[in-house]
């Protein structure tokens, strides 16, 4: 945080998570705000969200969080099926995240996000429907559904590739996020991103910064920054990490500096994430040129297939679209 601290006027948003936050003590906790506002000044309406599993947090951590400034929580859920979880890998059952979201709503905390994940191994439709509405039912203030993506080197990966691990088909997969748009907007809340769904004026706010493709500092073992045009990762590995901060350098392990097309590639990418898609007078600002100057050949070939549809003021992913945004995406990657 040191040597980070004169790189903004003020913390418009705070976003602890990745791993396991919640699982620090409660005096950890306290450091660790009492740290950042040592070295920053905190927006006084900042957004301010920490991860929590299940099963971590506790009376005397979420005193600390609500004394600390915290006005979001973000659940690990996944699955509303304890065999799903242990699947998974997930260290809490369903009794235990429902013992941990009454009590942080019983501690006041009134914006709570419940992440889901749907395409599961063996997942059926009617297990999904069921997750789905059970969550629904606890009236969150935010929910992110995303589809499973098998990752390289990762246990579900290696089980795949050996033909052990049984997806759901596709057409299964794309009954599953159909339903779920249908079945969250009937219920209030908005899709605002591709995979993200809020009640009104509950948008992550950081969330958005990362979509809007704005700067922000990454601190902490592997995590990743976007300062004056240069994506930056930290170093990976706790000790090495440690070792670096110790001579009072940065932990950098990677840097890439964003210029030119890439950085127009990528702010398209994604902002077309939003449903809203990419405002094309905040592209001319930031690029000094229209959008077409650069994507025109694809921006039409997109059009044509009803990928993305041109309002007067936006470029979107059409309905079809969100189902293909990965073609997408990978043709500006």
């Amino acid at each position: 945080m040191e040597l980070y601290a004169s790189e903004t006027d003020s913390l418009q948003t705070i976003f602890i998570g990745g791993g396991t936050p919640s699982i620090l003590s409660a005096n950890a906790l306290t450091q660790l705000f009492a740290d950042i506002h040592r070295n920053f000044t905190v927006h006084p309406e900042a957004e301010i969200t920490v991860e929590c599993n299940p099963g971590t947090v506790d009376s005397e951590k979420l005193s600390v969080l609500r004394d600390s400034g915290v006005n979001r929580l973000s659940f690990g859920l996944q699955a509303m099926q304890d065999e799903t979880l242990k699947q998974l890998g997930r260290i809490h059952t369903v009794s235990e995240f429902l013992h941990s979201y009454h009590l942080t709503r019983q501690h006041g905390f009134e914006n709570i996000n419940i992440d889901l994940i749907f395409a599961l191994p063996e997942q059926t439709m009617e297990a999904w429907c069921y997750t789905l509405n059970e969550v629904i039912s606890l009236e969150p203030e935010h929910i992110s559904a995303y589809n499973l993506v098998l990752e390289e080197a990762t246990p579900f990966y290696e089980q795949w590739q050996a033909g052990k691990l049984h997806l759901p088909p596709e057409d299964t997969e794309a009954d599953m996020f159909q339903y779920t748009i249908e079945t969250l907007t009937s219920h209030g809340y908005s899709h605002y991103e591709i995979c993200n769904y809020a009640k009104p004026d509950h948008f992550a706010k950081h969330n958005l910064v990362y979509w809007n493709n704005q700067a922000c500092i990454g601190l902490g073992a592997g995590a990743c920054g976007y300062i004056n045009g240069v994506r930056y990762t930290n170093i990976r590995g706790i000790a090495p990490y440690i070792d670096a901060l110790r001579q009072h350098d940065k932990p950098i392990s990677d840097t890439e500096y964003l210029t030119g097309h890439a950085e127009k590639a990528e702010t398209l990418m994604l902002a077309l994430r939003k449903r809203e898609g990419i405002s094309l007078e905040n592209y001319r600002k930031r690029f000094s040129e229209e959008i077409e100057v650069a994507f025109g050949e694809n921006l039409n070939k997109w059009i044509g297939l009803h990928l993305i549809e041109e309002t007067d003021t936006h470029l979107k992913l059409t309905d079809r679209g969100l189902f293909l945004a990965n073609e997408v995406f990978l043709e500006l990657m």
